[in-house]
């Protein structure tokens, strides 16, 4: 592969030949608090225009108008397709998922003739174990979390037991080399052979969701079927994954900016959800309207969302968003290369800015409009829902006033705290601190950081603070994190950039670094010095005995 640019393994030989590359730098998977193991969860496959079009770049392209997608708090699981064999993730959107706690999955996928002639050169020529370790081998070396499995191409009615140790391998070896990881099988062919989508979970496919970490359904269910997949799949019935077809193709439901409805339907049941081709929003909507479009779409109920808390840190974001049309360090611009979503409800509202950056191609810009009928209203920007332990903390953001502004503006992060006995208190971090009296909350200023009372209003300022729980058994939560405007003319609009955001301990070192990867060369050589054959291979023609149990998050 080319350093520049990710691409798929388009042929068996290709798998078989794969090496390890020398260097693949992704964020590891970070974890957050969501709901309880068994609840329905949202699996996002994007498949759009073919896939590898400008998100195949390793370094980003000139364009700056692709495909994006913010909205990682409302899913547990991204599956990167293409119609390609082994379709590989960019590190890109590894990456930002990771960042935000999902799991990002590849695919292998074989297709018609073709794809009858891959399956039984593996069959024939007993490769079954080879290519299942070249598979866990490839997701290992580029960091991501394991494998979408489609088989959509007919072989003969003797070939059940070779599909199923085709899985039940490729599961066991995937989960060996990347731990956490998944492997979700597509409700495709059956075990005579035949490509009959059954849209439902029942006897004819439970076999293969007994053998790996979840079924993928086909689009054509209704709720009878949801009804019998529940009660087939019994305790694991979230691992049951109703496809939903954004385009909405030859089902019984309507799909485009009403495929939360579907959602629901299948959260109604406890099963989770595969929104499929989300990237309709950008194929057939106005790409002018493509940011308002994008949260219109992803805009569902509360309670089809999972709950999604940060609880480590480091907390480091520029608020970039992987996009612009300039690029910016330090609040510089390096080299020339909008949308927007409400964060604050009544007089405030938060948008993505490309036009100015302190990192990246972009900020948040924070805006107060004012309202004659809210005359005493005080914008506040909810950021972050958080459930960490405040402990110690190193916090600093960068601002700038927008050109306009009044000069009296300002702003303070605040902090929201959960004691040990419940009760909910701010801090706030402005030019000055304030933390509730009588509590063992201290909030000290790092003054030199600000670059002085002559520092210019359209410049970055840096803002540092030290941050504490000195109760004798320190166990305050911070739960939520923001932004308020301070000292602003209730009458004047008045907008402020927000450049960056650092939370982290005082002891750590690594928020402004490289992540590490979450899967070391060193693990990876670990597994390969031990042998290709170490998970036990049956022969074909002996039914596997393995069920998968749960695979649960971690807490």
């Amino acid at each position: 592969m080319a350093d520049r640019e990710i691409a798929p393994l388009k042929t068996l030989e290709e798998l078989l030949d794969f090496e390890k590359p020398l260097v693949c730098a992704v964020e590891p998977l970070r974890d957050v608090k969501r709901g309880k193991p068994d609840d329905p969860k949202i699996l996002f496959c994007h498949d759009m225009m073919g896939g590898y079009l400008e998100d195949r770049f390793i370094h980003g392209s000139d364009k700056s108008d692709s495909y994006r997608f913010h909205h990682w708090h409302l899913i547990d699981s991204f599956v990167y397709f293409s119609h390609y064999m082994v379709t590989i993730p960019p590190p890109g959107w590894i990456s930002a998922g990771h960042k935000h706690g999902v799991k990002v999955l590849g695919t292998f996928i074989v297709e018609s003739d073709p794809g009858s002639k891959i399956l039984n050169d593996i069959r024939d020529a007993s490769l079954v174990s080879r290519v299942a370790f070249q598979l866990a081998l490839v997701a290992a070396s580029y960091k991501f979390d394991g494998w979408l499995i489609n088989i959509e191409s007919e072989m003969d009615k003797s070939c059940g037991p070779f599909l199923l140790e085709f899985l039940k391998v490729v599961t066991a070896e995937t989960h060996r080399f990347v731990p956490g990881s998944l492997v979700i099988w597509y409700d495709s062919v059956l075990l005579d052979g035949k490509l009959d989508w059954q849209n439902e979970l029942n006897e004819k496919n439970a076999c293969f969701f007994d053998l790996c970490d979840g079924i993928f359904l086909n689009y054509n269910w209704t709720e009878e079927m949801l009804q019998k997949s529940v009660d087939r799949a019994g305790s694991r019935k979230s691992d049951v994954y109703v496809g939903i077809d954004v385009f909405a193709r030859k089902t019984k439901y309507t799909g485009g900016y009403e495929t939360f409805k579907s959602v629901e339907v299948a959260r109604k049941y406890g099963l989770s959800s595969a929104i499929f081709a989300a990237g309709w929003v950008y194929e057939t909507q106005d790409k002018k309207e493509f940011a308002a479009n994008q949260c219109r779409f992803w805009d569902f109920p509360e309670h089809c969302c999972p709950e999604w808390r940060v609880k480590t840190l480091p907390l480091c974001t520029s608020f970039c968003q992987g996009f612009g049309e300039k690029l910016f360090k330090a609040g510089e611009q390096l080299q020339p290369r909008d949308q927007g979503h409400s964060l604050c409800d009544g007089c405030g509202v938060a948008e993505v800015c490309t036009e100015r950056a302190y990192n990246g191609g972009g900020c948040l810009l924070l805006r107060f409009t004012p309202d004659t009928t809210k005359p005493e209203a005080s914008p506040y920007f909810r950021l972050f829902a958080c459930e960490i332990p405040l402990g110690s903390l190193s916090v600093s953001y960068t601002f700038q006033l927008y050109p306009g502004s009044s000069d009296k503006l300002d702003i303070a992060l605040i902090l929201s705290v959960r004691s040990a006995s419940g009760k909910k208190q701010q801090l706030s971090l402005g030019v000055t601190v304030s933390v509730p009296d009588g509590e063992g909350y201290e909030a000290t200023r790092e003054l030199s950081t600000d670059g002085g009372p002559d520092a210019s209003k359209c410049s970055w300022q840096t803002r540092k603070y030290h941050v504490k729980d000195k109760n004798n058994v320190p166990n305050a939560i911070l739960e939520e994190i923001g932004v308020s405007f301070l000292s602003f003319e209730s009458s004047v609009t008045g907008a402020c950039l927000l450049g960056e955001l650092v939370v982290k301990r005082p002891e750590d070192k690594t928020a402004n670094k490289s992540a590490p990867n979450n899967f070391s060369n060193k693990s990876i050589n670990q597994v390969l010095a031990s042998e290709a054959g170490a998970v036990a291979v049956k022969d074909c023609n002996d039914e596997p005995d393995m069920k998968r149990q749960r695979v649960e998050k971690s807490s």
